[in-house]
């Protein structure tokens, strides 16, 4: 990107200790929950991380948010490295970083009014008077399409979709940089989802802000993001802009996800790709490839020992594959041969 990114993420790891029992021995392993990511989320844009439960994306976010630590690697919002943050920068950092997460129906705390929910990121983050609070609750509250008149209610007033605008409310509410969207319109009923979508996009514009969205859904990452990071594994193993990655796949892992999705119309085809076996444990991984379990368009012995590396293919297009791998594809044509 030409500019500087929003939020810069280099090699971020999390590895997460834990004792085992093999033939009635104790023993220690560790799982790798997030294992070398990488990205950028730039100004005003939208990133979305997709791929199947537990693959690492929401732990991402967590790291992220600093409610967890990384094991290594970096991550950098604008300027700032947010490792090692205490006191008044720390708390700078947490208002200028927001989630507004899957459930609105458990993300809000029902013993709160909606104005005390708005404002609380004011409240703990910044020091305002009560006359600046209230004009702020007032201002996000009317451009998520709420009454202001309203902040005197309790979320169980309101409905699912409500509540989510009020969450979106208090994400706004602090003029953050960057807001995590973890599943935002997955439990809301199809007939809000697209209007729910539309204000995301819309709020975007209006405060500049830029999104990191955590999806399963790829229909909802291909209307809200501008690049797309397909993890496998704890692992990114295809990244590129929205329109590149659904136009032209090229992990087999992505384009089994693309197979699986359901199409947009009923007389499209699609190819079949069905995946065999379960997805690894994080504890015991396999080698190489981390995909090659399951690949139905594995090429030979280095997909199992060897780790591809992501690489720039087609221009901005970046997929850690071995069949995109130049090296490894004269080796295998030689070995054929």
């Amino acid at each position: 990107m030409a500019s500087q990114p929003t939020l810069r993420v280099e090699g971020l790891k999390r590895h997460f200790p834990v004792t085992m029992w093999r033939r009635l021995k104790r023993v220690a392993a560790v799982v790798k929950a997030v294992d070398g990511v990488s990205f950028d989320v730039g100004e005003g844009e939208t990133l979305a991380l997709v791929g199947e439960s537990g693959c690492g994306k929401t732990t991402t976010a967590k790291l992220i948010l600093a409610l967890d630590t990384p094991t290594s690697g970096t991550i950098r919002l604008g300027d700032t490295d947010v490792q090692n943050l205490h006191g008044e920068a720390y708390r700078h950092y947490r208002e200028q970083v927001q989630a507004v997460f899957q459930d609105p129906w458990s993300s809000l705390n029902p013993r709160m009014r909606v104005k005390e929910i708005v404002s609380e990121p004011l409240v703990v983050n910044r020091r305002r008077s009560r006359r600046d609070i209230r004009a702020r609750v007032a201002e996000v509250l009317e451009a998520v399409g709420l009454n202001p008149a309203h902040a005197d209610r309790f979320p169980h007033e309101f409905s699912g979709g409500q509540r989510q605008r009020i969450a979106l409310a208090s994400a706004l509410s602090s003029d953050p940089k960057l807001i995590i969207l973890d599943e935002p319109v997955s439990s809301l009923d199809v007939s809000i989802r697209a209007q729910t979508m539309n204000l995301f996009r819309d709020l975007q514009g209006q405060f500049n802000v830029s999104y990191l969205l955590i999806v399963h859904d790829l229909a909802v990452a291909r209307y809200m993001s501008d690049e797309v990071a397909v993890m496998y594994l704890g692992k990114i193993v295809e990244h590129a802009r929205t329109e590149d990655l659904f136009s032209e796949p090229l992990h087999p892992y992505t384009k089994a996800l693309f197979a699986a999705a359901l199409p947009g119309h009923p007389d499209v085809e699609r190819e079949e790709i069905v995946l065999e076996g379960e997805v690894p444990s994080p504890i015991d991984p396999p080698s190489g490839c981390p995909f090659h379990p399951r690949c139905p368009m594995k090429i030979g012995e280095i997909c199992e020992t060897t780790v591809p590396a992501l690489r720039t293919h087609q221009g901005r297009h970046a997929v850690s594959c071995h069949l995109y791998d130049d090296e490894a594809a004269a080796a295998t044509a030689s070995a054929e041969a």
